[in-house]
């Protein structure tokens, strides 16, 4: 099986797992690896986008303080709830999640996800 095809069988066991509505694999260029989404109208290659920059400069400001590596970053608005997965290599995983969905259960899931991903990698 291809590659891709593997990483959007992960993203859809992901997000199936975790109650996400998508998610996306972008590598550190922010080029879309894979993806996934329950439906036609989530963009999750805009929210990938944008939200791998978000990443970058969490990971910039945490490496200037001498804080630990970065695994996941989960933000929260009064709309939806998106999780940030580092994967090795530069790559993450962005998960958008439903106001509703507990983050704990996402983190988790997201943490199964990148062990399988990045056994995929090699």
């Amino acid at each position: 099986m291809p590659a891709n095809k593997m990483f959007e069988r992960i993203l859809n066991d992901l997000s199936t797992s975790a109650g996400a509505a998508g998610a996306i694999m972008i590598d550190r260029d922010g080029e879309i690896v894979a993806s996934w989404a329950a439906g036609p109208d989530m963009q999750m290659d805009l929210i990938g986008a944008h939200h791998g920059i978000i990443l970058s400069i969490i990971k910039d400001i945490s490496s200037r303080h001498d804080l630990s590596t970065v695994g996941h970053v989960a933000i929260t608005t009064d709309k939806a709830r998106l999780v940030i997965s580092t994967v090795k290599e530069g790559y993450c995983v962005v998960m958008a999640l439903g106001r509703e969905t507990p983050v704990g259960k996402a983190l988790h899931e997201a943490g199964k996800a990148v062990e399988r991903i990045e056994k995929e990698m090699g």
